[in-house]
């Protein structure tokens, strides 16, 4: 089985309602090779725990399921581009 496949399976099960519990969600950005790179979107992503949420929820329970399958777990905490054009126009910045 692919591995992409099986981690959002194991997001839709294990680690997606525990986010939403919150008001949040999460979503795979990129997974090369083995590296995953995830976005926690919603109330989390903004919240100051989200390097902690990724390690203790995150990175936990893909770990538990894939084992050495799995390598290294990242938190992308860019700003959308989206939201970095719209803060122009409000703030009138070319």
């Amino acid at each position: 089985m692919e591995l992409r496949y099986k981690i959002e399976k194991i997001i839709e099960k294990d680690i997606r309602p525990k986010l939403r519990l919150h008001g949040g969600d999460i979503e795979i950005k990129s997974l090369v090779d083995k590296e995953l790179v995830i976005r926690l979107t919603g109330n989390c992503k903004n919240c100051p725990s989200a390097q902690m949420t990724t390690e203790d929820i995150v990175e936990r329970i893909l770990r538990e399921n894939l084992g050495s399958e799995i390598g290294n777990i990242k938190l992308d905490s860019s700003v959308d581009e989206d939201l970095i054009s719209f803060a122009k126009k409000i703030l009138k910045i070319n």
